[in-house]
């Protein structure tokens, strides 16, 4: 942020000058990703990942496998020390998310989580798939930062429940693979629960909690189905954590590529049923393992505020350091929204229910909700620009202003993005302290 800039208020996009030539293009705005590849193939590879929102450049020699940014190896092209370096980084298990080009009849075994791509035209979809990586390693992250800050305060959980029976919620419009999956992940102790539309899809999710949403990519093919668009664009599902089965050799439309930006796991449904299964079932058991702390009545008062469900104020002030020291160390934003009822509407305890209720039905399971004070809303947003805060709070607006209990512009909003200069206090105090924003203003 400049000298000249306010708190609050969104850094203007334009692109950097140069003398008194000043560009345009906002690309420097996208994901950085690292290019190894050479002659020609090289080109057309930064030339298809630009065109798909991404920001990718020629690789350093030599490459840096703890680099931050994501790696991409053209394994045809690239020479035998960076292969080598490769294979060096895997058995120390360095931490770089990598993604491999590979055209070959004869794939390069891997292991880890390295993405393969198969085919040129799988470069389209890289920016999504990399973005439901992205989101996995946050929660994960998040998940641990919530459970050393529950502790700090004397609350410890136990280890996850081995032995539990997590419920899944097939997502697919028409799709055949349901019948395919169902015996066989109810023999592994997995429930599923089938939604062809998201009509059904609301009315399971009302009455049944479920460890996470299975979604059919190949059921989303048609441009305009409102389920993809009701699971991409209004986030539908929630907090529910969404594991995408991928069909490799099928070009994804814009749809699909959409609900895979989404996913918290991404499965490749092809090859033998069993190990498609296989996956699943090993993918959500760690999405129950490794789930975020969320609030809820039964937890101590300490972390919980009692009126609302959300998280308590001394939870989120012991909490969001720990949040800005991650971000700090992994050069990602942090963002926090927090919103404020009028005064009518704070002393209304149904006012601050129904907007408690409609944050939950907003955030991912990796963000963190708390209650302030009596009509003072914060949600900490991991892995966030101002952006992606700014269009949640947009959404909160727009059902908060339109529910029948809270109704109308009584309330106010306020992003911000973590700066170098924050405390965790003043980043919490920027928030609360004003100016807002209003429904009848943002609209």
């Amino acid at each position: 942020m400049s000298d000249g800039q306010k708190e609050g208020v969104p850094p203007r996009r334009v692109g950097p000058c140069f003398g008194a030539f000043c560009m345009s293009d906002l690309s420097f705005f996208d994901p950085p990703i690292e290019i190894a590849a050479g002659g020609a193939r090289q080109d057309m590879i930064m030339s298809r990942l630009k065109a798909s929102g991404l920001r990718p450049y020629p690789a350093s020699h030599p490459i840096d496998f703890g680099a931050p940014d994501p790696l991409l190896i053209d394994i045809a092209t690239v020479s035998r020390e960076v292969l080598e370096g490769f294979s060096r980084a895997e058995m120390v298990q360095v931490h770089r998310q990598v993604v491999l080009v590979d055209l070959s009849d004869d794939p390069t075994p891997v292991s880890g989580d390295a993405v393969i791509l198969r085919r040129d035209q799988d470069l389209a979809g890289l920016k999504s798939r990399l973005m439901a990586l992205a989101r996995r390693d946050s929660r994960l992250r998040e998940a641990g930062a919530r459970r050393e800050t529950a502790a700090s305060l004397g609350f410890r959980f136990p280890a996850a429940d081995l032995n539990s029976l997590p419920s899944l919620l097939y997502i697919g419009e028409g799709s055949p693979l349901f019948l395919s999956l169902q015996s066989p992940l109810k023999q592994r102790g997995l429930e599923v629960t089938a939604a062809i539309s998201r009509e059904t899809a609301r009315q399971h999710m009302s009455g049944h909690r479920f460890a996470a949403a299975l979604v059919d990519l190949e059921s989303f093919r048609d441009e305009d189905s409102r389920t993809a668009q009701w699971i991409a664009e209004e986030q539908g599902l929630g907090a529910l954590p969404v594991i995408v089965l991928s069909h490799p050799g099928v070009k994804l439309t814009e749809r699909q590529i959409a609900v895979v930006a989404t996913a918290t796991e991404v499965v490749d449904a092809a090859g033998r049923m069993a190990t498609v299964v296989s996956q699943i079932e090993t993918v959500c058991r760690r999405l129950v393992a490794f789930a975020p702390i969320m609030p809820r009545p039964a937890l101590a008062s300490i972390l919980s505020d009692f009126t609302t469900g959300l998280f308590s104020r001394r939870f989120i002030e012991a909490h969001i350091g720990r949040q800005m020291d991650i971000a700090s160390e992994r050069a990602e934003p942090l963002c926090v929204v927090t919103f404020r009822l009028d005064s009518s509407q704070t002393i209304s305890l149904a006012a601050q229910r129904a907007f408690a209720d409609i944050i939950r039905a907003q955030i991912r399971d990796a963000d963190c909700p708390a209650l302030m004070q009596p009509g003072l809303f914060t949600i900490s947003l991991p892995a966030t620009p101002y952006r992606g805060g700014s269009r949640l709070a947009e959404r909160i607006a727009d059902l908060a202003a339109r529910h029948p209990v809270i109704g109308g512009p009584g309330f106010g909003w306020r992003v911000i993005e973590k700066r170098a200069y924050h405390t965790p206090q003043t980043l919490l105090d920027a928030g609360i302290n004003g100016p807002w924003l209003r429904p009848s203003l943002a609209a």
